[in-house]
């Protein structure tokens, strides 16, 4: 009885300590600036009942906010990637995070053999027209969704309107923006969308050449991906998922390649060791993700500047490589087939964006992963044998 008392009393200090390094690998975030709330939706059309969370800030000087409509990934729901929306709402933006049934947290919640659950999910969803039926019922109701919450009521600009999303999340996002459906049916293209977040796109292969599946996205666009990130249950390799980026000629477009950075860095995991680590690329992933919504939903001209200039590379504190194509359109795509690879400038320039903002400080400088230029001229030549 005394060896049980002694080792229950060894184990308590081990469980406070793990609790405590849990609690401190947690992103922070500045929710004392940002209220949010909970909405269900019922589509009635589809007999579909959609969890709705929104994000805005506490006070702003803006009448109308712009939006951010964010989709999570597989086995995911509407408190993924909440780091995001606390940071997008401190910036003056409405984020409105919605969870999809049936590729979300209850595929896995209770079950045994998780891996197997997201698997027959991820057969069931993935070609993620459910997912942006999802989106597009959301965006029909959002009149409804702030008028809900009297401390919004209507303060947002249906001009103003981006989407994103990671893994199936990544993939419903840019299908409203205007990526062919894998499924060869009709298109759910949304004309509302100004903008899209790409995080980790997972890559189908169909009839068509990825130019033609791709190509009719014209909105800006920002890919963030690692140089691990390979699909858990799905088909997709880390070096593929720069595929949309290389593929789109139309929209300006921006590619974010973190060094490590693997299919987990996006929504974080808690019971790991590799928790901590994550909050250097949530941290990289605010600051980018920031200067692009600003610059895009805002027309903030410094976060323009910084984004199409020498600065880019500075908002991801040297644990990525970076590209972008800006300028691009039908009628130069001939002078523009190759990347303008961006190097770091000898001064970083400061960040403009308040870094409350961020998880932590950089600690420590990692090499920039090389530009994949013959991957890209293996994709162009043979664009559906990769």
């Amino acid at each position: 009885m005394e060896k049980e008392n002694t080792m229950k009393k060894s184990i308590v200090p081990f469980i406070v300590v793990w609790v405590v390094f849990i609690i401190l690998s947690l992103p922070e975030t500045k929710a004392d600036t940002v209220n949010s709330v909970r909405i269900v939706r019922h589509d009635a059309a589809r007999n579909r009942t959609i969890p709705v969370k929104i994000f805005y800030p506490v006070k702003t000087d803006e009448e109308k906010l712009p939006v951010i409509v964010f989709s999570h990934g597989l086995g995911g729901s509407i408190d993924c990637c909440s780091y995001l929306a606390n940071a997008w709402a401190s910036q003056g933006f409405a984020a409105v995070f919605l969870q999809h049934p049936g590729s979300d947290e209850n595929i896995w919640k209770g079950k045994v053999r998780i891996l197997n659950e997201f698997k027959e999910s991820y057969r069931h969803n993935w070609n993620g027209r459910t997912r942006a039926e999802d989106i597009k019922f959301v965006l029909d109701s959002l009149e409804e969704l702030f008028a809900e919450n009297h401390a919004v009521v209507t303060k947002f600009d249906g001009n103003r309107i981006g989407v994103g999303g990671y893994d199936l999340g990544c993939l419903a996002s840019l299908l409203v923006a205007g990526q062919l459906p894998s499924d060869m049916g009709d298109s759910l293209y949304d004309s509302r969308i100004k903008a899209v977040l790409a995080m980790s796109p997972p890559i189908r292969y169909t009839g068509k050449s990825f130019q033609e599946v791709y190509d009719p996205v014209d909105v800006p666009a920002l890919f963030i991906t690692g140089t691990e990130d390979d699909s858990i249950v799905g088909p997709t390799k880390a070096q593929q998922r720069r595929i949309p980026f290389d593929s789109m000629t139309r929209n300006n477009r921006y590619l974010v390649i973190f060094q490590g950075g693997d299919h987990r860095i996006y929504g974080g995991r808690i019971f790991s060791l590799s928790a901590r680590n994550d909050q250097h690329f949530q941290t990289a992933i605010i600051r980018v993700s920031s200067y692009f919504w600003k610059a895009v939903l805002q027309n903030d001209e410094k976060a323009g500047e910084v984004l199409n200039g020498s600065g880019f590379q500075g908002l991801l504190g040297g644990i990525a490589a970076v590209e972008r194509r800006v300028g691009v359109t039908e009628t130069k795509v001939a002078e523009t087939n190759t990347a303008e690879i961006v190097q770091p400038p000898d001064n970083k320039e400061e960040s403009e964006i308040e870094k409350a903002e961020t998880v932590e400080e950089f600690t420590e400088s990692v090499e920039e992963f090389p530009i994949t230029w013959f991957y890209r001229r293996i994709t162009r030549k043979y664009p559906n044998k990769l």
